[in-house]
């Protein structure tokens, strides 16, 4: 083949690959915009960098099959933020990321997964440089601690997951720390400016929680705290800011099925419960289903608490509608602060926060079999006027709702939120839409 014809190949052959690689995203942005999706950009960059992605990842492989043999499977971790089965991240030190590969071999006896660690040498080929077992037959999620990695682990017969940390000494992934979690959380738990890892699990009657701080030396430290709040399980956790710091509010199920709320976060080398030091946990219970979250999205975790709505004081347990006061710990740590009631819906998966100039005066009425909420005015022991009603349902339905004089208030894939004006435009207690899309949140 002559200079011309050989230059004129591999323009086409670079062409094509772009063209390819146009067509995937073409196919990806197609997906997006038919799911709902408002925009997306992209630039030539992109185009150009998706074959070479597809390129590194097919040289891993290829290294991966001449380590372990045909005969595996990828394994991808369920949560986190790093969910490929091919993780690359510098886990020595020498600014260049190495490749940690999860598999799992099928003729094998021992289910539990595999790990491999691929570096890449001078000639730009990967190898295989060290493979061990993990501790589970499935990867829950992956992170970091300095140069260390965190596994989470699961298995089917065990209750809580495994956690091993590892550390990249002499080309062998050492474990330098292990054990079991219901909670494997990072975040920055002491307002230092770099995440720790934070281990929670059952123990006992009651709940262990373990900080792992790394130093500037490379080394970790494991700080511990025992609570004795009688635990059944874990029914939830989330960090929020506190103090410059990301505090960890765990919701704890006790044997009865009710929640109670614990507070820790990590100061000058102590784990700090201020919901147990101050005897606050008690004063977080409620029914299960009601967790701790950042409902309203200012970075600040609330704490439920139900109390019957106007009306309904006297009703049993599972007759009444409740509203949900929530709380903020304080800036001391002393003492819980109200900071806002809503009528919470856990059908429909939706909060309204309740105006201040509703409380007392207002109260709600739920069609069991639609789920129709009203909110009705109430005055000397009676319900007066009907003000305004909300309801959800398929996308499916919104005809049936729009007939009944709904209107659009949310959409989401999987379902429409509708609201619809009950009052007439002199009542003092009528919202205005801006002040009921204000105040409506969708919790997921």
């Amino acid at each position: 083949m002559d200079k011309a014809k050989f230059c004129l190949a591999i323009f086409y052959y670079g062409v094509n690959r772009v063209k390819r690689a146009v067509a995937i995203l073409y196919m990806a942005v197609m997906g997006l915009l038919l799911s709902g999706c408002r925009a997306i950009t992209f630039s030539m960059d992109d185009l150009l960098a998706a074959p070479k992605i597809a390129d590194e990842q097919s040289a891993i492989y290829e290294a991966l099959i001449e380590s372990a043999g045909r005969g595996i499977a990828l394994e991808y971790p369920r949560n986190g933020d790093y969910r490929s089965a091919f993780v690359l991240y510098d886990i020595d030190g020498d600014s260049e990321d190495e490749t940690l590969a999860f598999y799992s071999v099928s003729s094998l006896s021992e289910s539990n997964v595999k790990i491999s660690v691929l570096d890449r040498g001078r000639d730009g080929k990967w190898r295989s440089q060290y493979e061990l077992a993990g501790a589970g037959s499935s990867v829950e999620r992956v992170m970091f601690s300095g140069t260390d990695m965190v596994v989470g682990y699961s298995a089917q017969d065990y209750e809580e997951n495994a956690v091993r940390m590892y550390r990249y000494n002499g080309s062998v992934l050492e474990p330098i720390y292990e054990g079991t979690y219901s909670v494997l959380e990072t975040a920055d738990a002491d307002g230092c400016g770099s995440d720790e890892i934070t281990v929670v699990r059952r123990s006992g009657l009651g709940v262990e929680i373990e900080i792992l701080k790394t130093g500037d030396d490379g080394n970790y430290t494991a700080y511990g705290l025992q609570l004795e709040e009688n635990a059944a399980s874990i029914a939830g956790s989330v960090f929020g800011e506190y103090g410059g710091r990301r505090a960890l509010y765990l919701d704890i199920a006790n044997d009865s099925g009710g929640l109670v709320t614990e507070i820790v976060y990590l100061s000058e080398g102590e784990i700090i419960c201020p919901t147990a030091s101050y005897g606050l946990a008690g004063a977080t219970a409620r029914p299960s289903g009601y967790l701790s979250r950042d409902y309203d999205n200012d970075g600040r975790v609330e704490i439920p608490r139900l109390e019957a709505f106007t009306g309904y004081e006297s009703a049993p347990w599972g007759e009444a509608e409740y509203m949900t006061s929530w709380y903020s710990l304080s800036e001391s740590g002393d003492s819980l602060d109200l900071k806002s009631v809503s009528y919470t819906n856990l059908r429909d998966g939706y909060i309204f926060t309740i105006p201040n100039r509703w409380r007392n005066v207002v109260t709600v009425l739920r069609d069991q079999g639609t789920g129709e909420v009203t909110f009705c005015s109430y005055a000397d022991g009676y319900l007066s006027e009907p003000i305004v009603s909300f309801a959800a349902s398929d996308p499916q339905s919104g005809g049936t709702y729009a007939a009944a004089g709904y209107q659009v208030l949310y959409q989401s894939e999987f379902k429409n939120y509708y609201i619809k004006s009950e009052a007439g435009s002199d009542m003092p207690l009528l919202l205005t839409m801006d002040e009921i899309r204000d105040n409506f949140y969708i919790i997921r």
